[in-house]
């Protein structure tokens, strides 16, 4: 590891650093109780286990701000294998808590590894999911791209995703697991057009979640609707944006263009709304089957004022149990 910090901290500040190509981790937080701490202007890169890791530690007023993390996975060395990885990667273990915290201003960008993201949230281990020992965290304003998942939330609370650009995911853009109060702001996801036709499809995939707020979002698929880069598995995926048995979830003025094969997906969700959102595929050949689709069980859901345009199937795919009004 190039900087372990363990035991007990206060008050460290990291800055122009250059952390290059070490086979353990660039910044590594282990099993640390840890105040006041700001890491920023540096370079932290080809690092094997991870650019910034947090384990089994507690955590509070961390700053990571103004860096660039790139390239911090196994696949930057040689014989690499198949650990979980990321530029910014907490865990907070058996025994942890990582709260108040900060990622702000970075460039995160990577090379796809199979169990990879750029950053990864873990706030409870198996089986604790009521707990959410990570959370009270922003992440604003960051070049975010080119993994497995860009942003991979699991069991944590409270956290806000606003002003990233987000993009080159190769099975999702953000990942949500069994989290609540999770805020997703105006980012942008979409594709380099210089690179013409070798994209990464993209996506949004929140399950098991409640009290989240989807708001202001672009998010436009790949042209072809799959991924068209050399050597990448399809990703298999039901939307654009899918949202699987979460609770109290509002999707607000979001344009979700050239979906495939639905734009929006609810699924066993309840007390959920979707308004004054844009859902259109201008692609010749359309692709895009069904605009919003609301299957499963659920009750106190609702469609309203959005702009749907008219898929290969439907516009909308709903029951009776889903309340809309003012679409057109």
């Amino acid at each position: 590891n190039a900087l372990r910090i363990f035991d007990r901290a206060r008050n460290v500040i990291v800055d122009h650093c250059n952390f290059y190509h070490n086979t353990g981790v660039g910044i590594f937080l282990d099993q640390v109780n840890l105040h006041q701490t700001i890491i920023s202007n540096s370079h932290i890169s080809y690092c094997r286990r991870g650019g910034i890791r947090i384990q089994n530690s507690e955590i509070r007023n961390l700053q990571i701000t103004g860096n660039d993390i790139e390239y911090n996975n196994n696949r930057s060395h040689a014989n690499f294998d198949d650990e979980p990885t990321a530029e910014i990667y907490i865990d907070v273990g058996q025994k942890g808590t990582v709260r108040e915290g900060t990622i702000s201003s970075n460039t995160i960008q990577a090379t796809y590894s199979s169990q990879g993201a750029n950053i990864r949230m873990i706030g409870a281990s198996e089986g604790e999911t009521a707990n959410h020992r990570a959370g009270m965290w922003t992440i604003s304003g960051n070049l975010i791209g080119s993994q497995k998942n860009n942003i991979h939330l699991s069991s944590v609370r409270g956290v806000t995703i606003t002003g990233n650009y987000i993009y080159s995911g190769h099975h999702r853009n953000i990942l949500i697991e069994k989290s609540r109060n999770i805020v997703i702001g105006s980012n942008c996801m979409g594709h380099n057009p210089d690179y013409r036709r070798n994209e990464l499809a993209t996506g949004i995939r929140i399950e098991d979640t409640e009290n989240c707020n989807i708001t202001g979002l672009l998010i436009e698929d790949a042209e072809a609707g799959k991924h068209t880069v050399s050597n990448t598995v399809q990703i298999e995926r039901d939307a654009l944006l899918e949202l699987i048995r979460c609770h109290r979830v509002n999707v607000t003025g979001c344009q979700v263009l050239d979906p495939t094969p639905v734009g929006i997906l609810a699924e066993d969700c309840n007390e959920t709304s979707i308004n004054h959102c844009t859902v259109l595929d201008d692609r010749n050949p359309q692709k895009m089957e069904v605009g919003i689709r609301w299957k499963g069980q659920g009750n106190g859901n609702r469609i309203f004022g959005c702009r749907i345009g008219k898929g290969t199937v439907a516009s909308i795919s709903a029951d009776d149990t889903v309340k809309q009004n003012s679409n057109y």
